[in-house]
């Protein structure tokens, strides 16, 4: 299945010698089915990063904190042939 997802996402900045926590509200579209799913697979969160113009080395912590709402869009091909 293809997934449209509303959630938030997180990250530390690192800031002086502390950090500090910011979340941001995106949407995206995935094939991942959970939450755990996401934030494990590294491509879909550098491309999460970098559409979000999140790639500095002082970024950490970055993952998929709370989904608000998930519509499944339909099928994927891409494992048919």
């Amino acid at each position: 299945m293809i997934y449209f997802y509303e959630a938030r996402i997180g990250w530390r900045k690192k800031k002086g010698n502390g950090y500090t926590n910011h979340y941001k509200d995106v949407e995206f579209v995935s094939r991942a089915a959970t939450l755990e799913m996401m934030n494990t697979d590294p491509w879909f969160i550098a491309e999460i990063m970098a559409r979000n113009g999140l790639t500095g080395s002082s970024i950490s912590n970055f993952g998929v904190i709370k989904v608000y709402k998930v519509t499944e869009l339909g099928n994927s091909m891409y494992y048919k042939y």
